[in-house]
């Protein structure tokens, strides 16, 4: 379940007065007592319980039985109604003081305020002096969408309330309630109730929650809380429950929170955890989590986290992280999701570390330099999306993504997750406006962190046009126009270096008795020439047309003509060859299809029903001719050394410093071959081979490019094998090889694994690798299951990562406990990290996270 919703929400209607509804046809199974002791719920009453009742006048209407509630292993007994379906307490005679049988409907039209109140029993008694009025015996109270079933009722009309005693039962909307008495005051609409047993779903919940409360007492009309006391909850359906929360008194408040003083958490029957007070928000996100563990750089650790709703759209979370050999560390994040499908994509983080041991290393394998690191050590995040004006959406919005970290070793030692998925984290602020043709953006990004290395945009403004067609021509235009003014500073760590090297060798340069030589002097200009940041005013401007056209239904061509300026100014550094350079470009794009059917092929082991084969070779030429910056020029927005070949669509290259003269034709073939899966069509297993041809190469002198192989094979839901490759069949200019394998295989029903493989070998830039990684999950019965992870660089013979971890189905619970080793090279991480996660309860759950930090 993924909430608490609002306790006792069906019981608080259950004795509602209002009219106009009929109760719910049909009342499910009695729920058994979510508390450890054993308890006895009585049987509804029998089928062929007849209500006593009084003969009515001659001239009134007989009365109707109407069937029984179906759906109940216990049926109840029928309501007595008119047939117009008005009240029967028109057709009843006046009450006597004793009577050995009948219906109090009277009451209702003697006490001119319960015209909706009829109530059936094996007997009545009435008391004109005192205004009680009892019945006994298969007692039955029905109000307009609400039935109450007991052994006892009794009416007291001076308190103007109705009193159940005696296995009460409360049928109302499809719920059943259990109880031993309610009382039901029709002047306060306040409903007060005695061992309560029931469960209820919430329209997000995973399954129902059972709960049982000694007493519980709310009012039906304004339901602003519900007060509980010694209450208990759980998720599991039994009469001794795995796990259950037992509280000394709850309060609810409908939409909002559950508020428990004293809370004791069970698991087994045994006191696991305990709590003063706890306010438990209806929501997933909400309430207390922790984790507990070790990690050899952290020590023993317990992270607690805490989320409260803050207004209608935000959660509010509070961190407090207790670790033995980094000391404490807490902070808060602000989570904001008023769009986007109820998404996240607003956040402020701040989280700050009184770090004990600063100079202790993290998970990265790497020469740090720690020595100036202190013991305050600090984040602060900003990522929102403001709409103008807001606050709908709008295609006017302005973008924060703001990073202030104390050091650069602070996500490495503190979220380690965060640390591998952004190493460098961004600062800007973008305001954009979309259109349906294209975009404008204004952006700047500023430098917050001087000890990375990161350029900045103060600012830079790009007009984007998406593809469109020129009138009616068939033809279609794209292109962007980009301005801006940029820097790149180097990181303050690295320029402290270098000036430390250029003083000493200036020093030793300056000694004459100091043996020097010609190197000397050429390494002093090039770190001279390394301190020099790049920077420079850019515009940059580029536009195409595309005609598509095909030949005989089957030859599809796109030829590409475009143009393109880029100037420079305001440098900083080494002067380029040409300030002022311009671009042509021109291309065409060629591709056709080809199928066959082959319904007769069928293997139903490898999951084929019939196979059609479809092929499409492409071709795709690309010419640019572009004025040289020069190797001297210092670029920006330079090309990143890659395995993959580069885009040689102009507006989709991104790097325009490197827009650099090519002549390149790409050559490839596509296989698909598919096969039938229920009511649609599936692919069987993809091929995709491709290479360029190199008649101008920007890069090296290559007359071919590797050739690249892309395979995916999915024929059963329980095997599937990708594989991707690159190898030097052409050309041994750069001739370094790339092979990517993934299976994932369950043999029998109990096991899975799967494999993966990368290797890398002689590439110019990227070091040699054979890395392996495996996992596997075995199912030892329905209680228990073991999974391991392991990542292997044959390269080095090294044994990165083992992860170990056993689980333990516990019913509501899943429990887990795992070992992680790391091997840095040279730094070994070694952590445990035990889990019980209650799998529909999460707003209390201790989430299985092996690697602690990431939350």
């Amino acid at each position: 379940m993924n909430k608490l919703t609002v306790i006792g929400l069906g019981l608080i209607a259950a004795a509602t007065m209002a009219t106009g509804q009929e109760p719910a046809p049909a009342a499910p199974p009695v729920p058994e007592a979510p508390t450890p002791a054993a308890e006895t719920s009585a049987p509804a009453p029998a089928a062929d319980a007849t209500p006593a009742t009084i003969p009515a006048p001659a001239d009134a209407p007989p009365a109707l039985e109407a069937p029984a509630p179906t759906g109940s292993d216990s049926p109840l007994p029928a309501p007595v109604v008119d047939p117009s379906g008005a009240p029967v307490s028109g057709l009843l005679p006046p009450p006597t003081q004793k009577s050995s049988g009948g219906s109090l409907g009277g009451l209702s039209e003697m006490l001119g305020n319960l015209k909706n109140l009829n109530i059936n029993g094996d007997s009545t008694t009435y008391d004109t002096a005192t205004g009680r009025a009892i019945a006994k015996g298969n007692v039955r109270a029905k109000f307009p969408d609400t039935e109450i079933y007991a052994d006892q009722a009794e009416y007291d009309a001076q308190l103007n309330e109705v009193h159940v005693v005696g296995n009460v039962s409360i049928y109302r909307a499809g719920t059943l309630y259990r109880g031993e008495e309610a009382t039901y005051n029709l002047t306060s609409k306040e409903l007060d109730t005695r061992r309560l047993r029931s469960f209820f779903e919430s329209p997000s919940a995973q399954g129902p929650l059972f709960f049982k409360s000694e007493h519980m007492k709310t009012k039906t009309e304004s339901i602003d809380a519900v007060d509980a006391e010694e209450a208990s909850f759980s998720t599991e359906d039994s009469q001794d429950p795995d796990w259950f929360i037992k509280a000394k008194e709850v309060k609810i408040y409908p939409d909002d929170r559950i508020v428990f003083k004293n809370p004791t958490i069970y698991a087994g029957g045994v006191p696991v955890f305990w709590l003063p007070y706890l306010a438990q928000p209806l929501n997933e996100e909400l309430g207390y989590t922790f984790t507990p563990g070790y990690k050899s750089n952290w020590g023993l650790f317990l992270e607690n986290t805490y989320g409260t709703l803050l207004g209608d759209h935000s959660i509010l979370k509070y961190h407090l992280d207790l670790r033995s050999d980094r000391g404490i560390a807490g902070g808060i994040d602000l989570l904001s999701r008023r769009w986007k499908d109820n998404q996240y994509f607003g956040k402020f983080q701040a989280y700050y570390a009184n770090d004990s041991s600063p100079l202790t290393t993290g998970v990265a394998a790497r020469n740090e330099d720690r020595t100036n690191l202190d013991s305050d050590r600090y984040r602060i995040n900003f990522h929102h999306r403001v709409y103008l004006p807001g606050p709908d959406e709008s295609t006017l919005y302005v973008d924060f993504d703001i990073n202030k970290l104390s050091d650069e070793f602070f996500y490495e030692d503190f979220f380690p997750t965060e640390f591998r998925i952004d190493p460098q984290p961004d600062n800007y602020i973008g305001l954009v406006k979309q259109h349906e043709r294209g975009e404008l953006s204004v952006l700047t990004r500023f430098r917050a962190n001087d000890f990375y290395q990161t350029d900045t945009r103060l600012p830079e403004i790009a007009l984007d046009f998406t593809r469109q067609p020129i009138f009616d021509t068939g033809a279609f235009y794209w292109g962007s126009t980009i301005f801006g003014v940029y820097d790149e500073k180097i990181s303050s760590k690295r320029r402290a270096q270098l000036l430390g090297q250029i003083s000493n060798l200036e020093d030793k340069l300056g000694d004459p008795l100091a043996d020097t030589t010609i190197d000397d002097r050429t390494l002093l200009d090039d770190l001279k020439s390394q301190t020099e940041e790049a920077g420079f005013t850019r515009f940059h401007s580029y536009h195409e047309a595309l005609y598509p056209f095909t030949i005989g239904d089957w030859l599809n061509i796109t030829p590409k003509l475009g143009v393109g300026l880029t100037t420079y100014s305001g440098i900083d550094g080494p002067q380029p060859e040409n300030d002022t350079r311009t671009l042509f470009h021109a291309g065409v794009d060629v591709s056709f299809k080809a199928s066959k059917m082959y319904e007769n092929i069928q293997m139903p082991n490898l999951g084929v029903d019939g196979l059609l084969h479809v092929v499409q070779p492409y071709m795709n030429w690309s010419f640019l001719s572009s004025d040289s910056l020069g190797d001297g020029f210092k670029r920006i927005d330079r090309f990143a050394p890659s395995t993959r070949l580069r885009s040689i669509d102009i507006p989709q290259f991104t790097a325009i410093d490197d827009l650099n003269s090519w002549n390149i034709l790409r050559l490839g073939v596509s296989n698909r071959l598919l096969t039938k899966r229920g009511n649609g069509t599936s692919p069987w297993l993809t091929s995709n081979t491709y290479f360029d041809v190199f008649m101008d190469d920007p890069e090296f002198n290559r007359d071919f490019s590797n050739v690249f192989q892309e395979f995916a094979w999915y024929p059963l839901p329980w095997l599937r094998l990708d594989m991707g490759m690159q190898l030097p069949l052409l050309d041994n200019n750069v001739d370094f090889t790339e092979f990517n394998t993934a299976l994932t295989f369950m043999p029998v029903k109990d096991f899975e694994f799967s494999i993966g493989n990368r290797i890398l070998q002689n590439h110019p830039f990227f070091e040699d690798s054979n890395l392996i990684d495996f996992r596997t999950y075995t199912h030892i019965n329905d209680n228990w299951g073991l999974s391991t992870y392991h990542r292997y660089e044959t390269d080095d013979n090294t044994l990165e990562t083992q992860q170990y971890s056993i689980h333990r189905d516990l019913t509501s619970w899943a429990g887990a406990l795992g070992l992680v080793i790391r091997d840095n090279r040279g730094k070994s991480e070694t952590g445990v990290v035990f889990s019980l996660t209650l799998k529909d309860f999460p707003g209390v759950a201790i989430p299985l996270n092996l690697d602690a930090g990431g939350r």
